[in-house]
Parts: structure tokens; C-alpha cells; sequence
């Protein structure tokens, strides 16, 4: 029996309708064999399965349903830092509640026109605490977040997990659990970078792509990380605690000097978030810590991003006003 018939056979008894949703499950397949899962419920409240495991028929392998995530993977493996942000993040998760920068960063960034977000399925990879999967849920698109980190997804879920066109997945780029062909629209913003190599992270999540499909990226350029770059030799040995107390030093003494005219001139000698409106000292501090803290925060150049879609086959190839954001279409 193929995998689609066991799943809707499944679901059609348990009138599944919060996390674990039916137009998720349709899409999932083994990462190691590509074959068909079995779902088994352990614990069920409500609508919504907290507890349980999805088996492979072919290889047997089993992968658990916790805290009503599908889990691929676990250990955080490169992502600890997140991780560890994302446990500071939890302690002023309101201001990030309620930020709204994403609106404007989304579509510049992406390339993707509203009604395709609209009408197509839409998968964010490296989604965070969910900061643009609210953006298109809000757009009227549905679309999956899946992230290697822990503390990264609990996040997402308890943010915008328990809406309608919302799934999660934990899982490790490499060893996606879809099927190919799948998505209209994949996109993955300032998450790349920080996995061992860019550009082989990149090409797992070309065959993700449908025909006529696109697939858009942002990475960090050069330019933007010269100064980080040459603290992070130091930042990425130091404990987490001691690194986190640095950043609440940092934003306490310089913030002032940030907010002067020409102030971000400041970020040549001392990196570091500069006042906003919306962005509280909290939100600059942690802000600070992503940025000091990965194991590997590697930069590009648009040309060298736009050669990787070209040499991947994908068609429409362009680098878009967001410096290092480049978009492109998959087509036969």
C-alpha cells in the first residue's frame, strides 16, 4: 500500500487538525530510503498528536512525534548556538511577538510575488522562531518551517504553530524528510551560511523544487561581516554565558554611539545591532549574540550565488536589491 493511502486512512480516523496536519503528512518521506511511513499515536490531546513515532515500511527506521513535532534528527549538531540563543530569546519572546520587520524584508528579499505565496506551498528552511512563517501565514500561504535547532522550532510552534496553514518539522537540511518536487516556493534567509558549506546546502534544496518552481536565497556578502568576522576568531571559543554577557556590555556602553548620526561607523571597531524602532535592547543584544556566536557564519558574493542557480540548472537567474539575495526558477 502506498504511502499516501496509509496516511489519508490514518487521518481520516483521527480528524487531525493543529500541528499534525494532513496536507503536512501527504508531503513527508523517508530522508534515508524515500519510502513510506506508518503512523502510530501514543498520546493524542484533542485534535492534536503530542506523542508518537512515524515508522518506514521499506527500512524500518522510526522517527518520533514530540511535543507534537515531527522530530528528523537528534542533536542540534552545527545549529548549538542557536539553540542556546533561542533559550535567551524565550525569556523576551514578546518583543519578538510582536515585530513586524519581516513585513517589509520578506518579498524584497525573496522575490516572490504575493499570489504565488498565496496560492502555492511554501517551505522556509532555517525558519527560527518563526519570524517569516508569520509573515506568509498572515499573506494567506501555507507553508512548512523546518529547523535543525531545537529551542529553534519549540519556539516556532508556541509563535504561529497552532495556525491553520502553519507546519514544523525538525530536521537537518542535508537529510530533508519530503518528498521532491514538492514546493512552488523555497526560500531560506540568513541560514545558509552558518551550515559547513553553503553551497552544497543550497543544492539539497533544489530537487524540492516543482517544475516551474522558484527557489530563493540570502547569505551573508562580505562586506556585511568584515568587522564580526575578525571578533568571531575570539566570540566562537568563548563559553555561552561569557559571550552573552559581553553582548548585554556592548549594547549597555556604545548603544549611544550607534544612534548618532554616522554612528554605524562605530561597527568597524566594536560590531553591534544599532537602535531601531521596534528593536528593543533585548532584541540588539540577542541580535548581537547570532551574530558573534555560530561555528560557521561564511559570506558571498551575488555573482558567485548567482553562478551556483545557473550551474544547478534553474532558469530566470537574478540577484535581487537585497544585496546577496538571488532568486531562480526550476523548469524541464
Amino acid at each position: 500500500m502506498g504511502r499516501r493511502t496509509n496516511l489519508t486512512q490514518f487521518l481520516s480516523n483521527s480528524c487531525i487538525d493543529q500541528t499534525m496536519k494532513r496536507t503536512l503528512l501527504k508531503h513527508l518521506a523517508c530522508p534515508t530510503c524515500e519510502s513510506d511511513f506508518q503512523l502510530h499515536v501514543s498520546e493524542q490531546q484533542g485534535d492534536e498528536i503530542v506523542t508518537g513515532r512515524l515508522t518506514c515500511a521499506s527500512c524500518s527506521q522510526q522517527f518520533p512525534i514530540s511535543g507534537s513535532i515531527p522530530r528528523f534528527v537528534d542533536a542540534d549538531k552545527y545549529a548549538g548556538s542557536f539553540s542556546v540563543q533561542r533559550l535567551y530569546v524565550r525569556k523576551h519572546f514578546h518583543g519578538y511577538q510582536k515585530d513586524r520587520s519581516g513585513d517589509r524584508l520578506f518579498i524584497p528579499t525573496t522575490g516572490f510575488d504575493e499570489e504565488s505565496v498565496r496560492t502555492g506551498l511554501n517551505l522556509e528552511v532555517g525558519c527560527g522562531y518563526g519570524r517569516f512563517l508569520d509573515v506568509v501565514d498572515r499573506l494567506g500561504g501555507e507553508v512548512i518551517g523546518v529547523d535543525l535547532s531545537t529551542h529553534s522550532i519549540e519556539l516556532a510552534r508556541d509563535f504561529v504553530g497552532s495556525r491553520k496553514n502553519v507546519h514544523l518539522v525538525q530536521c537537518d537540511l542535508f537529510e530533508m524528510p519530503f518528498r521532491n518536487g514538492c514546493f512552488d516556493n523555497v526560500y531560506s534567509i540568513g541560514v545558509l551560511h552558518h551550515t559547513p558549506d553553503t553551497k552544497i546546502a543550497f543544492q539539497a534544496l533544489v530537487p524540492l523544487v516543482t517544475e516551474e518552481g522558484r527557489i530563493s536565497i540570502w547569505v551573508y556578502h562580505p562586506h556585511q561581516k568584515a568587522s564580526s568576522n575578525r571578533w568571531r576568531v575570539i566570540t566562537t571559543r568563548l563559553p555561552h554565558r561569557v559571550l552573552y554577557a559581553g553582548c548585554i556590555m556592548n549594547q549597555s556602553l556604545f548603544t549611544w554611539i550607534r544612534a548618532l548620526p554616522g554612528g554605524w561607523r562605530f561597527n568597524s571597531l566594536i560590531p553591534g545591532s544599532a537602535p531601531k524602532s521596534g528593536r528593543t535592547f533585548w532584541m540588539r543584544v540577542l541580535g548581537d549574540f547570532d551574530n558573534l556566536s555560530p561555528e560557521y557564519a561564511f559570506t558571498h558574493t551575488p555573482s558567485e550565488v548567482t553562478r551556483w542557480f545557473e550551474e544547478a540548472g534553474l532558469k530566470e537567474v537574478a540577484a535581487l536589491d537585497r544585496l546577496t539575495s538571488v532568486i531562480g526558477t526550476k523548469s524541464t
